[in-house]
């Protein structure tokens, strides 16, 4: 009978614990999906940041050049004057910025007439640009229209259309935005400049991602796709067969989403969709987006499932080889000693465990917790451990902690300590559980502590690797927006310190790749590399942005300084015996606004450009051109 008994005893506790840990799982599996889906949703959002910003750039960039085009002297000699001679002077100065640039894959001036008059074309394929011998009419297009609406230093965009030649939308398909603006000569109205911008080539920049599952998609302002790594869905308001791919239609309650919050995320129909709203134009929205199908997101949560599958076949594994001597010792003793739960605590998985009363005062630590604290049994036995492991200065961690714990019985975090007599900070995991009484009160804590420093420290040295030019071993373009960004905000703060921005670029260095071949043009960044480092001061913060392009950020630095600094640098590159190129540089004070700050600096740099090379250009921000 008392055998009988027994069995049903055990046979009883192992359903319960069965049943308790199947449900915990289960609980703990919908928990994991969400936890993914929202990591993963904020890795896309900050993906759609770096977008946006690069769309921004990119756009200072296109209305910096336009400015400057339409108001060159060599056009307004042309308009005046529309000889041979002075055609010939435009078309090599656009020939220099398509070349230069690599955005734009067709540039012309039209007459009020429509006519086109001048025009170059860029290849990007094979690097080349053409004069374009054959000219149409172009006044009854729609972006035309549109332009001759516009007044004077306005500048207008069209929606992103397909290329077309003689009217006919050209093949393979090519697409391009269209900015254009007036052409004023003295207050009298000449004609337009209009710059197509490669679509492909921004789409490459904007949807630039290590992982390929978050490179966003263009959506335009009626749908339809205008950039995705599947070009088979673009263009559906303008290729017939394709006019069933359009996110309106798709995604109806996302769409709506998108038109009422500028960014955000959501899912519909198992499909996760973040969103970021930008401007191409005051009256022309378009949107980037990521999308990810329940297959993708399911990719994504397999392996955490697998782990969670195998962590809880090992807890009803321990459960059962615990709940045999468990039972029994229940029968003979009808009681659990402090002992037996930190024997549970320790097949939970935990390493250093403390069991503290109610008030928190410790009773019992195991050896795990002496390592990894340095702290003996006997000096923290019947205090408030926490406390002494946190110290004063999380004096308001502390109070939270405890503060969560008596509201929900748990509690799980990240915290930080010394160890006694060393300077050594230990990062750990900190998990405390409540151990209540049939009655609900409060039995016992059970806290228990997993050591992560080295973790820790090798994710700041990865981190660190993400912010360094492979090639160069300088910082990188996300290290210097993030470096660009904190200096604006000190000149913000501390407008007396001047802080100065300069834009170099390797003169030329397409002839080094074409003649001497990329492995030399690497040698080449290297070494220029090496020289901005040997040159400039510890204090400057040097990266590479770009291919042969780099930015220096000068604090507490004059212009007149930085313009000194600057051509000591071009000298020791144009005087170095195992180089045979030059460098040009723009140089600008830095602003609160450093979008403004960049755009000075790019343009004197193009001063420099235009000027011959090897030169050090400098644009103030107080000027009206920047």
């Amino acid at each position: 009978m008392r055998r009988k008994y027994v069995f049903s005893y055990l046979l009883a506790t192992t359903l319960t614990f069965t049943v308790i840990v199947t449900t915990y799982y289960l609980q703990k599996f919908h928990q994991l999906k969400d936890q993914v889906i929202d990591q993963t949703a904020r890795q896309a959002a900050h993906q759609l940041e770096y977008s946006e910003r690069e769309y921004l750039s990119f756009r200072s960039q296109f209305l910096s050049i336009i400015e400057l085009l339409s108001h060159s002297r060599n056009l307004y000699d042309y308009v005046q004057d529309p000889s041979n001679e002075n055609k010939r002077v435009v078309e090599e100065v656009w020939r220099s910025v398509a070349l230069n640039q690599r955005w734009y894959t067709q540039i012309r001036y039209v007459d009020l007439q429509g006519n086109e008059q001048v025009q170059i074309n860029y290849y990007q394929g094979n690097e080349q640009v053409e004069v374009a011998e054959t000219l149409y009419n172009v006044s009854q297009r729609d972006y035309f229209q549109f332009a001759s609406q516009l007044k004077e230093n306005q500048v207008g965009a069209s929606e992103i259309d397909l290329q077309r030649e003689g009217g006919n939308i050209s093949v393979p398909y090519q697409p391009t935005l269209r900015l254009f603006t007036p052409v004023f000569v003295d207050g009298v109205k000449y004609g337009y400049l209009v710059v197509n911008i490669d679509v492909w080539y921004l789409a490459s920049r904007l949807n630039y991602s290590p992982d390929e599952i978050f490179r966003p998609e263009l959506i335009g302002e009626n749908g339809f796709y205008l950039a995705s790594g599947n070009q088979s869905k673009l263009f559906g308001d303008l290729i017939e067969s394709r006019q069933h791919y359009n996110l309106a239609k798709e995604l109806p309650t996302a769409w709506s989403a998108m038109k009422e919050q500028p960014s955000g995320h959501l899912i519909e129909n198992g499909t996760l969709v973040v969103y970021n709203g930008i401007s191409l134009t005051p009256h022309q929205k378009l949107y980037l987006v990521i999308q990810m199908g329940p297959e993708q997101i399911e990719a994504l949560t397999k392996r955490d499932v697998s782990e969670l599958v195998q962590q809880a076949v090992l807890v009803v594994l321990l459960m059962l080889a615990f709940v045999v001597p468990a039972t029994w010792l229940v029968m003979h003793y009808r009681k659990r000693s402090i002992e037996s739960q930190l024997a549970r605590a320790a097949l939970s998985g935990m390493s250093a465990v403390i069991i503290s009363d109610r008030n928190h005062r410790t009773i019992m630590v195991n050896d795990e917790f002496v390592q990894l604290t340095g702290l003996a049994h006997y000096s923290v036995t019947f205090k408030n451990t926490l406390a002494k492991l946190l110290g004063d200065k999380q004096l308001e961690l502390m109070l939270e902690i405890f503060e969560h714990v008596a509201r929900d019985h748990y509690w799980q975090g990240e915290v930080l300590f010394s160890k006694p007599n060393s300077d050594d900070e230990v990062t750990a995991i900190l998990r405390i559980q409540s151990v209540l009484s049939k009655s609900g009160r409060v039995s016992y804590y059970i806290s228990s502590l997993v050591d992560i420093t080295e973790r820790k420290k090798l994710e700041e040295r990865l981190r660190i690797l993400s912010e360094k030019d492979e090639l160069t071993q300088l910082w990188n373009r996300r290290k210097f927006e993030s470096e660009l960004s904190k200096y604006a905000k000190l000149v913000d703060r501390y407008p007396r310190q001047t802080t100065c921005l300069a834009l170099l670029d390797i003169d030329h260095f397409k002839r080094v790749n074409d003649q001497q071949g990329h492995d030399e043009g690497d040698r080449v960044i290297k070494r220029v590399g090496v020289i901005l480092q040997d040159t400039l001061r510890d204090t400057d913060f040097v990266a590479r942005i770009g291919g042969e392009e780099f930015a220096v950020i000068l604090p507490h630095t004059s212009l007149a300084e930085a313009e000194m600094a600057l051509n000591r640098l071009r000298v020791a590159v144009e005087i170095a015996p195992d180089l045979s190129v030059t460098i040009s540089a723009g140089v600008t004070d830095l602003l609160a606004d450093r979008t403004r700050s960049y755009k000075c600096a790019d343009i004197a740099l193009y001063e420099s450009k235009t000027l011959g090379r090897n030169l050090v250009s400098v644009c103030s921000s107080s000027e009206e051109v920047a």
